[in-house]
Order: C-alpha cells, then sequence, then structure tokens
C-alpha cells in the first residue's frame, strides 16, 4: 500500500489559505447579518461553508494505491477503482477504466492535474512531484499512456 499526498509545505499552505478563506468569508457573513444586508450575508455564506469543507478535508488529499484497487480522496469528491479494471492513465490526470457491465469511465485525479508542467522555468520544481506521481500510479496500474 502507497499513499501519495502532496509535499508538506503545500498541503500546509493549501490548508492555511483555506482557513483564512474561510474565516474572511465567515466575517462576511456575521457583518451582514449585523449591518442587515442580504447579499453581503448571502455571498459570505455561499463562501464559508465550501472553504470549510474543503479545509477539513484538505489534510486528507491524497491517493492511495493498495493492492487491489486506487482510492482517490480529493477536497470535493472520493472515488476508488479496481486495479484490474483500469484501462489507461493519462497524462492530464485522468484514470480510465471499465465497470463489471463493460461501461467505460472516467475520472479526474484533480491533485495531479498539473503533472505536465515542467516547462523549466524557476518554478518548475514546483510541478515535479505531480509528474512523479502520476508517473507512480500509471506504473502501479500497469496501464497505458494514451
Amino acid at each position: 500500500m502507497t499513499t501519495i499526498r502532496p509535499p508538506r509545505w503545500e498541503a500546509v499552505a493549501t490548508t492555511c489559505s483555506l482557513w483564512l478563506l474561510a474565516a474572511t468569508c465567515t466575517g462576511m457573513a456575521l457583518a451582514g447579518i449585523v449591518e442587515g444586508t442580504v447579499l453581503i450575508t448571502v455571498i459570505g455564506s455561499i463562501g464559508a461553508v465550501p472553504s470549510t469543507w474543503a479545509a477539513f478535508r484538505a489534510p486528507r488529499v491524497g491517493v492511495r494505491l493498495d493492492v487491489d484497487r486506487l482510492r482517490y480522496r480529493g477536497w470535493v469528491v472520493w472515488w476508488t477503482v479496481p486495479r484490474e479494471a483500469i484501462t489507461a492513465v493519462l497524462d492530464d490526470a485522468f484514470v480510465e477504466w471499465r465497470d463489471d457491465s463493460g461501461t467505460e469511465h472516467r475520472r479526474q485525479i484533480w491533485m495531479l492535474t498539473q503533472a505536465w508542467e515542467d516547462d523549466g522555468t524557476k518554478f518548475a520544481p514546483l510541478w515535479r512531484w505531480r509528474r512523479a506521481a502520476l508517473l507512480e500510479v500509471r506504473e502501479w496500474a500497469g496501464a497505458r499512456a494514451v
């Protein structure tokens, strides 16, 4: 069993940013309630709820490669795919598989979506872990790239 997660610095930065956004939106919603402004209350609430949800989920985001299945736990959705059903792991982080009835499915591992972005600039090392993780998932699945 292998678990692929973002580097520690990225996970901490993402979680802190989400908590800051949640606090700002909550403050906006409370200010709207105090002032009696419905629009500000609604906008603050619309931002506070998903950012709080994502902040709680952020430390758990990752791809788990078990012996017989891939488990993706994202910020909003999570899904599981049997290893033998995977037909392709594409460069844009999509995983394709067939279920027992022969129906094609396709889901994206959002955590690895920028895996192709290695343009040689000074920011390229920030994305290289995504490419390495995507290649690890592809190798584990024994799937084709295209």
